[in-house]
């Protein structure tokens, strides 16, 4: 079967840099700055297992200099389909550099999610960050792209 599109959302939190956005320095208190959610209704039966997504995020960060020289600033991304987590990646401030930085993070992240949550019609995908220190957040979205198919 020729390669179906199922649906393309996108969710953007801020498009521009000011105000920040102060993140947490706890892993339980992350900052969800995106949430979107694919459906999946459309799909025909002999793609059901054939699902694939691709998520993407931009994020600018704005990270302040350590005042402490064993802590180096970073932030932490994890995106989660439906709750369970299925990518982190962590973003670190260059240990050489002293002032407060700017950083674009581009983060593109793929999902092969399970046949019983794309016959459930719709999957949730959320992006969330944490900090371990002094980084907040400029403009920032995300994005997500599902298809079934092998051709």
């Amino acid at each position: 079967m020729s390669i179906q599109f199922l649906d393309m959302r996108i969710s953007s939190d801020s498009v521009q840099d000011i105000p920040e956005v102060g993140l947490s320095s706890s892993s339980l208190f992350p900052y969800t700055f995106g949430d979107i959610g694919l459906q999946t209704a459309n799909v025909s039966p002999d793609n059901v297992n054939l699902v694939r997504v691709t998520l993407n995020a931009y994020a600018r960060l704005q990270m302040a200099p350590s005042s402490n020289p064993t802590i180096t600033p970073n932030a932490t991304f994890t995106i989660r389909r439906n709750g369970t987590e299925i990518f982190t990646t962590v973003y670190q401030k260059p240990v050489n550099q002293i002032d407060v930085t700017y950083e674009m993070a581009a983060i593109t992240a793929v999902d092969f999610p399970p046949v019983e949550e794309v016959l459930a019609g719709q999957i949730q995908y959320t992006i969330s960050v944490f900090t371990n220190y002094g980084i907040s957040l400029g403009a920032r979205s995300f994005s997500g792209i599902a298809v079934a198919g092998n051709t």
